[in-house]
């Protein structure tokens, strides 16, 4: 898993490089506002790649006494740098965007700068499509993050493509248009990116779909009356939990402890979990226990 995740970080982070180098030397020789403007999300891009490599390779450090429960968090961080970074590429584009619109553009060498842009839009597909299936495969925020990232990329090479095409045809406009447009697109897309990261960061609950999960995994036990006050949290990319379960209050202290071991192991063993703690309650007479915490 860990060579996998670190595969796809470097896969991104060379095909970044690659459309980097010939959008930006395309872009300035056709003057195309809308293609430096897609160069420098690329360049984005290749920062991103770097930063999620490093923190792939820390947070699949085992734990240790400065760090007991992992290093898992170091995805969401990263994730969050990511964030912070494309929007600021974002604003600072937008900027531009607005002088070139006032200004205006001359687009020189334009079928050169289309088939560079049809080129990218074949490797950001297949670059989304191979970054997705592994981060959820794997359950990594960074990589899920790149995916997305590259999606975005996807239409803003297809608007800076409308650019180019429409100041070829005289509607000189619509580059530094697209070029503007896609700024707004950048910023949003990283300010959504850092939301997800910094609610794993101070510990988000997980879906309601996985808490019920937790809870039939726990039930299924055998010696389990019922549970209760289930709680859980991003730890990172996982998710920690706590649970309180029900059993007979006439067993041993010894049968107890087994039966939480049980449970312990059982929702461990979902992919999603990190850890689990179990708290022993004792089942009295006729009193039941509320289910639907």
């Amino acid at each position: 898993m860990e060579k996998e995740k670190k595969f796809v970080s470097l896969l991104n982070l060379s095909g970044n490089i690659f459309l980097f180098l010939i959008k930006i030397f395309i872009g300035i020789l056709s003057g195309s506002f809308s293609l430096i403007a897609d160069s420098l999300n690329s360049l984005s891009d290749i920062l991103s790649s770097a930063i999620t490599l490093i923190a792939v390779r820390v947070a699949c450090k085992k734990p240790d006494l400065c760090h007991p429960f992992g290093h898992e968090r170091a995805e969401s961080i990263a994730g969050l740098v990511i964030g912070v970074l494309v929007a600021v590429i974002g604003i600072e584009l937008a900027k531009e965007g607005i002088l070139k619109l006032i200004s205006g553009t001359t687009i020189k060498f334009g079928f050169l700068a289309l088939v560079v842009l049809f080129i990218s839009i074949i490797v950001k597909v297949i670059l989304a499509v191979y970054t997705k299936k592994v981060g959820k495969k794997t359950k990594s925020t960074a990589l899920i993050a790149i995916a997305k990232d590259s999606k975005v990329d996807v239409l803003i090479s297809v608007a800076a493509l409308i650019g180019i095409f429409g100041a070829m045809n005289n509607y000189s406009f619509l580059d530094p248009l697209m070029a503007l447009l896609i700024s707004f697109y950048i910023v949003w897309s990283g300010v959504k990116i850092s939301l997800e990261s910094s609610n794993q960061l101070i510990g988000k609950a997980p879906s309601k779909k996985l808490i019920e999960e937790i809870k039939r995994k726990a039930t299924k036990v055998e010696g389990i009356k019922s549970v209760h006050d289930i709680k859980a949290q991003h730890l990172g990319v996982l998710v920690q939990v706590e649970i309180h379960v029900v059993v007979d209050e006439s067993i041993s202290v010894q049968k107890a402890h087994s039966i939480g071991k049980n449970v312990q192991y059982s929702i461990e063993s979902m992919e999603e979990i990190d850890r689990a703690f179990i708290h022993i309650d004792p089942f009295k007479g006729s009193y039941f226990w509320k289910n639907g915490k």
